[in-house]
């Protein structure tokens, strides 16, 4: 696991070894206490050799010099000609040229002034919340006989007990609650936060019917409470925009074409039809410096369109527009601009290319050589039962919401007094007028059936409890900016998960382990096999233990 830790992004740099701080050499090449250094600093805790002293700088050392041996052995294989190695990289080197030419010309440009953060705030009404009431009706007629009946001074609680068809009718509509225009769909956001107090809205339709809403309370969040987050919000305005008109700007420098009737030809690759050579080599784009072809577009595409269902023409357009596009453009312009040659960008590919290689040579040693079989995979599944578990089945309760801490001290109190919690959850609780909870039904006389306990607003205080805490009155607990008075009613049981819910992820360790150990017997075999190569400077190595 160290090997490929080093692999993966520690890897050592090819030095001469002529230098006091040599540690070792690999076919001529140097490691340096440098190099051990920086692979020692990155290295998590739970690999850490158990050693301690130089023994353990040794164990540390072994790891990057079994990394020279993989480079070594993978190159000796012809491994670095592959030519999928090769696009792999020139990929790799495109995608990260593009990213460093956009953090250069487009995020790096950003400022943003105050003055910018209080033009946001003032203009999209930022960190305004309301607290509403609403009366649901079936049509926009009801809803607008509905304003009529307010217009004459009809009470706005009493119509919503009369005539609103939702859950809350009850509680006169009130939702008991101040909501941001995040909590709201774009219709409700649209049609309330500019209201002030006691203003009522027209009617807006939603999945439900057609809403009728009051806004009870309205308050605003500080802008000084707010200024991160809008500071946030432009500056990623900014950069999009920026970023747009870079694109547009190199779109006519570079004299873009596409080719948009191609594009049919290309869904016709997308759908697994072979296209003739002459189809899979016509330019799909087309701009000073490059192009891409039909046959490359239907490699790059699967990796960028989301979803199994194959995409249309449109998807397909959208996505040449604010992928393909974009950085076809910006790939080019950094590599007129020299990007791939500079020189963090070079040293970056060579570890890339480490990477790629050594990852290619445990492929190629391993394949064929772990099979897991589905007898072994349930075997395990049995034996390790108890480990898969998951969270709790169906959990029963009985609540008490109350709208003040005060009030559900005062509950708890009386159910500890004798009085049933049922009893006071009909009298006391505010549950009704409540937003509904995912995974949640709530029933009369304050019970509740928590189908998942993962989302709940109980789950911190229900994931450890047992029998023992069956008929226990418990609170306050707050829960939804409210509190809590609550019994669990029925011992909560972890239930198994079920084996074709983990059968993946146990053949996966299986199979990892089993690799693990032929890796290793692998690697042994290289020490021997290039043991001529490889020298250990001992006296620089108890340099490098005593160095502060």
């Amino acid at each position: 696991m160290c090997v490929l830790l080093a692999l993966a992004g520690c890897g050592t740099q090819d030095t001469t070894p002529d230098s006091a701080d040599d540690l070792a050499t690999v076919a001529g090449q140097a490691i340096t206490a440098e190099d051990l250094d920086r692979y020692e600093q990155a290295l998590p805790d739970h690999l850490r050799s158990d050693k301690e002293g130089v023994h353990a700088h040794r164990d540390h050392l072994q790891s990057l010099v079994d990394t020279r041996l993989l480079l070594l052995e993978a190159r000796q294989r012809g491994l670095d000609q592959l030519p999928a190695l090769r696009q792999a990289l020139s990929a790799l080197v495109n995608k990260r040229i593009a990213e460093v030419l956009r953090q250069e010309i487009v995020n790096a440009q950003i400022t943003v002034a105050e003055e910018d953060l209080l033009a946001a705030f003032e203009g999209h009404l930022l960190g305004w919340e309301i607290w509403p009431a609403h009366i649901l009706s079936a049509t926009e007629e009801d809803a607008r006989e509905i304003i009529r009946l307010l217009e004459t001074g009809t009470s706005f609680s009493e119509l919503a007990k009369e005539r609103s068809l939702a859950d809350d009718a009850d509680a006169g509509g009130d939702l008991r609650g101040f909501f941001g225009p995040g909590d709201a769909v774009t219709t409700l956001r649209e049609g309330v936060f500019r209201l002030e107090e006691g203003q009522v809205s027209e009617p807006i339709a939603t999945k439900d019917g057609f809403e009728v809403v009051k806004v009870l309370k309205k308050r605003r969040v500080s802008y000084e409470a707010l200024r991160a987050e809008i500071a946030q919000q432009v500056i990623r305005r900014k950069e999009v925009a920026r970023y747009d008109a870079v694109v547009d700007s190199l779109r006519q420098a570079r004299n873009l074409l596409v080719h948009g009737d191609r594009i049919w030809t290309v869904l016709e690759g997308l759908q697994g039809n072979e296209l003739p050579p002459t189809s899979a080599q016509a330019a799909l784009i087309e701009y000073e410096g490059g192009e891409l072809n039909v046959g490359d577009a239907v490699q790059r595409l699967p990796r960028l369109l989301k979803g199994s269902v194959l995409p249309d023409s449109t998807a397909l357009r959208r996505t040449l527009t604010l992928r393909i596009i974009p950085d076809s453009l910006l790939t080019i312009e950094a590599r007129d601009r020299g990007f791939h040659q500079r020189e963090d960008v070079v040293a970056w590919l060579e570890k890339e290319r480490q990477s790629l290689l050594a990852s290619q040579l445990f492929r190629d040693e391993l394949a064929g050589k772990v099979v897991v079989t589905d007898e072994e995979v349930r075997a395990v599944y049995d034996e390790h039962i108890e480990s898969y578990t998951s969270l709790p089945g169906v959990i029963h309760i009985t609540e008490v919401l109350c709208d003040t801490r005060a009030e559900a001290e005062h509950v708890l109190a009386r159910a500890q007094d004798g009085e049933r919690l049922a009893v006071l959850a009909s009298s006391h609780s505010v549950r009704s007028g409540m937003k509904p909870v995912r995974g949640h039904a709530f029933a009369d006389s304050g019970r509740v059936i928590i189908q998942s306990l993962f989302n709940s607003p109980y789950r911190t205080a229900l994931g450890d409890s047992n029998t023992a805490d069956v008929g226990v009155v418990q609170g306050p607990l707050e829960v939804q900016e409210r509190y809590s008075v609550f019994r669990l009613d029925q011992p909560i049981e972890l239930l198994p998960v079920e084996f074709r819910q983990v059968r993946k992820p146990i053949r996966a360790r299986i199979r990892k382990n089993r690799e693990g150990v032929l890796f290793d017997v692998f690697l042994d075999s290289l020490r021997g096999v290039y043991a001529d190569q490889v020298q250990v400077h001992e006296e620089g190595l108890s340099r490098y233990a005593t160095t502060p």
